[in-house]
């Protein structure tokens, strides 16, 4: 490509002339790695009544899979339902604290996907290893599952406080296919409403039954999964699993839990 044909190029893309002059010397002229140039993460997330969210938190390099508008998102949504909760008040002890703590720990996960990103597409023949072993790797379904979890922020686990009984605690609830008495549905469908939602696809719905004290403060939806599921899910409304049970019928210990988890989320009564 000539100087001439980059320039063009550049107008092309940007709309505007970007000044651009020939490298200097003979050559041959070898392109340079810029490492962190532009990823860079806030100390702190929150002070007082202000709050970070977005590329005012976090920025990155540019690289696959829009890093940044994926996570700015979800800053956006944890933080917005945890306002919510404030603003009409009930909310726990501590529910706002836990934006800064979720949300920059995500921001520094991230920083290592950019930086592998980076390392992958930079110029040098000491790169091209790593290249063609990771192209190998990209041929495992498995693999390209997760590196999609990854890239998008699917991936994200946060510490919900209690005992980890269940792999999905933590974790963004799987779009699960659902039987209910009005039809058939999918979980996402369900948690539009900003509201927490119990799950209790239990086969005689016993779970809603044993907390009556919860009636009308949280959407409870009782359903049959369409495959294999867990027995039963407590969602905060940005869709993160607060507890979760794969037990038939939940033990006294699962149901205390469970009560613990809308306690320390919600601010739900812990015994009726």
């Amino acid at each position: 490509m000539s100087l001439d044909e980059l320039r063009g190029s550049v107008r092309r893309v940007l709309g505007v002339d970007v000044p651009l002059g020939r490298p200097e010397g003979a050559g041959p002229h070898v392109l340079r790695r810029l490492t962190g140039g532009n990823t860079r993460v806030a100390e702190r997330f929150a002070t007082g009544r202000v709050f970070l969210v977005g590329d005012a938190a976090h920025v990155y390099s540019a690289t696959g899979g829009g890093p940044g508008l994926n996570l700015g998102l979800q800053d956006a949504i944890n933080l917005g339902w945890k306002l919510a909760a404030e603003i009409r008040g009930g909310a726990p002890p501590g529910l706002l604290d836990s934006y800064a703590v979720e949300r920059r720990a995500a921001a520094q996960r991230m920083v290592l996907n950019a930086q592998a990103q980076s390392a992958l597409i930079a110029p040098g023949s000491d790169v091209t290893g790593l290249r063609e072993v990771f192209t190998e790797l990209l041929r495992d379904r498995d693999t390209v599952r997760r590196l999609a979890e990854l890239v998008s922020g699917a991936d994200t686990r946060y510490d919900m406080g209690g005992p980890d009984t269940h792999p999905l605690i933590g974790r963004f609830a799987p779009d699960l296919d659902l039987r209910t008495p009005t039809g058939t549905v999918r979980l996402a469908e369900l948690t539009r409403t900003g509201r927490p939602v119990l799950l209790d696809l239990t086969e005689d719905a016993a779970l809603a039954a044993a907390l009556p004290e919860w009636q009308g403060q949280i959407d409870v939806v009782t359903a049959r999964p369409q495959h294999p599921a867990p027995t039963a899910l407590l969602l905060r409304p940005d869709s993160h699993v607060a507890w979760a049970s794969a037990a038939a019928r939940p033990d006294a210990a699962e149901l205390d839990a469970l009560r613990a988890a809308g306690q320390r989320w919600f601010g739900l009564p812990a015994r009726s």
